[in-house]
């Protein structure tokens, strides 16, 4: 029982860190703040978490685990390289787009967290980018090729996640993130030559849906 309260203790303190830090943003958030939101006191926080710092890492790792749960849950049973490409893109997608204050949180409410954010963020961008070069390799492009392409293609996506990220959420943004990514995977997929998939395995929700 002393394992699962500790969990949820932890779990407490990340929920409530999230909701802080995507209302003030790294630099003026606090731990005060947090615990006071989790309703806890700040020597229970300093059980699971080093520092602000800390904290806010715990959440870039959660997000990023789920994107890479999601990708590699997605890829099976894909027949063809570009069948992995495709379903990986809309692994990323949905998985952002079912927490978007998480990914709020950590695409855009991150100013100010420092370089260590962003060294951690290039490799964990890194390690999927690598993904994406091996799939259009074996789609045929040469390794050059598929590497610029890799870059290009996370880059589009991490733009079009950022623009997504910043819109208000009353804003009752049109078009959704799914028409958006939807129309730069065509003009990319056509740069690539890569067949568009026959029975494709993501339906975009309407606009204005939930």
């Amino acid at each position: 029982m002393a394992g699962f309260e500790e969990r949820d203790r932890r779990e407490d303190l990340l929920i409530a860190a999230q909701q802080v830090f995507g209302r003030y943003g790294y630099h003026d958030a606090t731990v005060r703040a947090i615990t006071e939101t989790a309703g806890c006191a700040a020597g229970t926080f300093y059980l699971y978490f080093a520092s602000k710092e800390d904290c806010f890492l715990a959440l870039v790792e959660r997000l990023y685990e789920r994107i890479m749960a999601a990708v590699v849950e997605a890829r099976r049973g894909a027949a063809h390289a570009s069948d992995k490409l495709y379903r990986s893109l809309w692994a990323v997608v949905d998985t952002l787009a079912a927490d978007p204050e998480l990914a709020r949180v950590v695409m855009v409410r991150a100013a100010g967290a420092g370089s260590w954010l962003e060294e951690r963020l290039w490799r964990l961008h890194d390690t999927f980018a690598e993904f994406i070069a091996q799939d259009l390799e074996e789609s045929g492009l040469d390794p050059v090729e598929a590497r610029t392409g890799a870059r290009a293609w996370f880059g589009a996506l991490n733009e079009l996640v950022g623009v997504w990220a910043r819109r208000p959420p009353e804003a009752g943004a049109t078009p959704t993130l799914e028409e958006e990514v939807g129309r730069i995977q065509r003009l990319f997929w056509r740069g690539w030559g890569l067949p568009w998939p026959e029975t494709p395995v993501h339906s975009p929700r309407p606009a204005g849906s939930a």
